[in-house]
């Protein structure tokens, strides 16, 4: 091949490398191009279900995706602000919500949500122990019992009562009495100062046992009809409410938001559970690698088949951001050198056999 061959070979190509990358790109952003990608994707994946899972997914690659997004600075720095405001934003929404928590619950969930209550066991055992064995629960119990104490004491009292002292001087009134009377009422004020401290001393003592024996009680009749009923009825108590009346105000639902990525980036930045959790992705990627994609989702109770009408769905979504991403710089430049490293690989073939 002599030089004007090769250099007419050369600008050939040249120009068809050129018209080839302004096709691709015509070409990819299509309205044919739409419909293509819906059934291709929904083609790809039907015929990835036959795949081995082992050609499907690399253990070392995913292992080391994993570690790079799930990393302290990651949650901390990326999610925690997308998260703390999606947490105001979603609280904002539900306190103007004029709807009951109730009426996005359908009835299936509310016979389930009854049945779930029924149990006694709905209830720890171990956490209405600790509530019993706490010094508030049995300052409760002081206060109640005392105030119980003092009526009664009130309505049996013999220097008050009326089947008591005050009826009998009446009676022996005419008998001239009268110091008698005077050194009750005496005997009277002395034991009223001497009735609340000493129940309260008595209260001291007896209100943790009774605060014991009500948890006890409560758990042992978990299973009663009128437990049950109470259990049952709080839950539906809290669906007939709106969220604005059960939810914490915005400042709370932002800690308890602030809270979650704490522990999320304490969890993420922990090198035992990291460890763990390599080890758990190669051992389950070897355990399944030769099996196919289609058994392996379905020993997940996931459909071995993903319906086809809902993938070209997803497709047709995705596509306005597949055509976003190649028409960017850096994809365009892309396409453009793989097409030209295919020519430029022919001019250079050309040249050698010259």
């Amino acid at each position: 091949m002599n030089e004007r061959s090769v250099q007419t070979t050369r600008a050939a190509l040249e120009d068809l490398k050129t018209r080839h990358i302004a096709f691709l790109r015509a070409r990819l952003s299509s309205p044919a191009a739409r419909a293509e990608w819906q059934k291709t994707v929904a083609d790809v994946l039907d015929e990835l279900r036959f795949a081995p899972l082992g050609r499907v997914v690399e253990p070392s690659s995913l292992v080391s995706a994993l570690d790079a997004a799930i990393t302290k600075q990651t949650v901390d720095t990326k999610l925690r602000p997308a998260i703390e405001r999606l947490a105001r934003e979603v609280h904002a929404v539900l306190v103007k919500e004029d709807a009951t928590i109730g009426s996005f619950v359908p009835e299936h969930a509310r016979r389930e949500l009854a049945a779930l209550f029924a149990r006694p066991d709905v209830l720890p055992p171990k956490l209405v122990r600790e509530i019993a064995e706490s010094e508030a629960a049995r300052e409760v119990m002081r206060e109640v019992m005392a105030d119980a104490l003092k009526q009664f004491s009130e309505r049996v009292n013999p220097f008050v009562a009326e089947w008591g002292l005050p009826s009998l001087m009446k009676k022996l009134g005419p008998f001239g009495l009268g110091g008698v009377g005077k050194a009750i009422d005496g005997l009277r004020v002395d034991f009223e100062k001497r009735l609340d401290p000493e129940i309260r001393k008595f209260l001291l003592g007896f209100s943790g046992k009774a605060v014991k024996n009500a948890a006890e009680s409560i758990l042992a009749r978990g299973s009663e009809p009128p437990f049950v009923a109470l259990r049952q009825r709080l839950a539906e108590f809290l669906l007939e409410q709106r969220f604005a009346e059960v939810m914490l105000d915005v400042d709370a639902t932002t800690q308890g938001a602030r809270i979650g990525v704490d522990v999320a980036a304490h969890l993420a930045a922990h090198a035992t559970l990291a460890a763990r959790r390599r080890a758990f992705v190669l051992a389950w990627v070897k355990e399944n690698e030769e099996k196919p994609v289609s058994e392996v989702l379905a020993s997940l109770g996931l459909p071995d088949k993903p319906p086809r009408e809902l993938v070209e769905k997803l497709a047709d979504a995705t596509f306005p951001a597949l055509l976003s991403t190649l028409g960017t710089p850096a994809a365009q430049a892309w396409l453009a050198s793989i097409v030209a490293e295919f020519y430029d690989g022919l001019v250079a073939a050309d040249e050698g056999t010259g």
